[in-house]
Parts: C-alpha cells; structure tokens; sequence
C-alpha cells in the first residue's frame, strides 16, 4: 500500500431545528489519582457502567505509562493502567457504549501490533472502538522506559503517517502490503477482520495545521482539537480547506474537541470546586469550561455554531459519579436533543 488518499464511508450529519449540529459526548476517565481504592480498575470500571447506561456516546482513555507529576492537569505522581489493556476489560462489563483511544502514541508500538490489538477490541466489544492515534510527545515516560531517544516532531509525523497506512493496509487489503521509510508490510493475510464495516472509525488527534489536519483529511474519520470557539472554528476551516484539496468530502470526518469541564449544581458548588481542583485545570491552549449545567450549555452551543458534532470532555473529579450524572442528565440532553 502507499501514500494516497482513502476515504472511509459517507457520514450524514443530524440537525436540529436551529440548523445546528446536534452534539454527542464522550467522556475521557483520566486522570486516575482520585480514585478512593487502592486499585483504580475498581473506580473505572465503577465509572463504566454507569456511562454505559447514561447519555453519554463514548469513553475514552489516555495511553501513557508514567505521570510523575508537573504536567497540565497531572500535577501529581498517579497511577498509570495500559490504554488498551484497560478498555479490553471495559469492554466486558459494558453493551453499549463506544470504547476509544485519546490517543495510541504511535512511537510506542508496532503499527502492525496496533492494528491486531484494534481488531481484537472491536471484536470483543462488537463493534466499538474508535482507534485514536497521535504522534506521541511524553519524552520522559518513552526514554524512562528504554524506548530510545525520542524523535523530533517531524520524524514522529511521518511515523504517524506511515502507521495510518498500516493499519488502514490490514483492514481494507488483502494481502496486505506496504514499504514505508519505518515500517513494512510482506504481503499479509490479516485474520480476522474487525467487526465494524469497512472498519472502526480513526481518529487522528492534534491541532497541527499543516501535517496533522492535512492527514485527518486524507485518512481519517474523526479529528480531535482544542481551544475557544474562535480558534476551533478556525481550524475546521483548515481542516475544510485541506479536504477540498485531497477531493474528499468535509462531512465525512466527525469534527471533535476536547475540554476539561468542572460542572456544579449551583453557583456556590462551582465556586467551591474552582478552588479545590485548581491544580486540575489544564494550562496552555486548552479549554476549561467551568459552571453550572446552564452555563456550560451556552458554552457548549458556542463550540456548536462553528462546527463541533462531538465533544469529549474529562472531569477531575469523575471518581465521585455524581459531577458525570449531572452532566449526562442536564447538559447533553440539551444538546444532543435527548
């Protein structure tokens, strides 16, 4: 296989009767240092049972291996589980609920691997996995583990690169070939295929302008950005730009963020939690949206009118269930037209 555009399947977009996008959420369990046991499974798979029987579309986790503390919203040493391993065994306790990757760095494993590792997921789920992949940047958990010395980000982009057309070689050829400059494929008959037809949605996460969002419109299903509505919209319209460059239809993709949310009932809940998760609010260029269900919801529609379909979103304090509950039950239906 090599380099040229595949588009994936048609996907039609709902609109309410504003003409907007109606919206799906996903929730991303991270990080794991709340959790009130000693093993955090019990909390996640706590977590994942009640947001398979709420409004929620999807749950999602990071794949990292090591937070030693002083990062955006991992302040703190925390307890780290394997991405893949973990939503395996989700899978089992779940029916309905998609399962995703936010996202596989792709320097951590073999493209091949990744793509039998997917395919068995979306076995076991029936159908569920979203396959998140990313460059990778976490220098300290890559040379901490004896990985080697990290690359550059223009050599990571084209591993990245490479990697899509792995895996997209294994699902959709037969045999499977393909000769990159750092990976190959000798002509492989891949068995079994996923579940999901042609095959589990990709989501290629990043806000790079040239590479990254150039790569979602010549591969992928879904994006993953961040920011304020103004900058998100801005780079939809990149997004916009480079699909009509590469012929490919713009309302294929599912255009996605991410956001970090503090949700409270009242305005003296928030206030409170403003306080108390301060060390969980991300810093850089990502969005934190903090409020009553109210207030989030005229955040939310902000994100709407430029383009948003799906918003994953992280709470700090997803260990207690009730902060999730309320937003599954007053802020997605608004929105989502529940």
């Amino acid at each position: 296989m090599s380099l040229p555009r595949k588009s994936g399947p048609k996907r039609r977009q709902r609109i309410d009767g504003r003409g907007y996008n109606k919206m799906r959420f996903g929730l991303q369990i991270s990080p794991y240092l709340l959790g009130s046991t000693k093993n955090p499974w019990d909390s996640v798979a706590n977590l994942a049972r009640f947001a398979d029987e709420s409004t929620f579309d999807s749950l999602w986790l990071y794949d990292h291996f090591l937070y030693e503390g002083d990062f955006s919203y991992h302040p703190f040493s925390e307890p780290v589980m394997e991405c893949l391993t973990t939503l395996g065994a989700i899978s089992t306790i779940t029916k309905r609920i998609r399962l995703g990757s936010l996202v596989l760095g792709v320097p951590y494993r073999n493209p091949a691997m990744v793509a039998k590792m997917a395919t068995t997921l979306d076995l076991i789920s029936h159908g569920r996995l979203i396959l998140g992949l990313g460059a990778g940047w976490h220098v300290r958990e890559y040379e901490g583990y004896g990985w080697g010395e990290f690359e550059t980000a223009s050599v990571r982009m084209k591993r990245l690169e490479e990697a899509i057309c792995v895996v997209l070689a294994l699902w959709k050829e037969q045999p499977a070939h393909f000769e990159g400059m750092y990976y190959r494929l000798a002509h492989v008959l891949d068995n079994p295929k996923p579940v999901q037809n042609p095959y589990p949605p990709i989501l290629i996460g990043g806000c790079g302008k040239k590479v990254t969002l150039r790569l979602v419109a010549q591969y992928g299903n879904f994006c993953n950005v961040w920011g304020d509505p103004d900058t998100v919209g801005g780079l939809f319209g990149i997004l916009r730009d480079h699909c009509q460059r590469l012929n490919r239809s713009y309302d294929e993709i599912t255009r996605s963020i991410m956001i970090t949310v503090i949700i409270g009932r009242d305005n003296a809940e928030v206030a409170a939690k403003r306080e108390q998760l301060s060390d969980y609010i991300p810093w850089g260029g990502e969005t934190t949206l903090i409020g009553t269900p109210d207030t989030l919801i005229r955040e939310l529609e902000g994100y709407r009118e430029v383009g948003c379909q799906y918003t994953i979103l992280r709470m700090p304090d997803w260990i207690n269930i009730e902060p999730v509950r309320l937003f599954a039950e007053r802020v997605i239906p608004a929105l989502a037209g529940h």
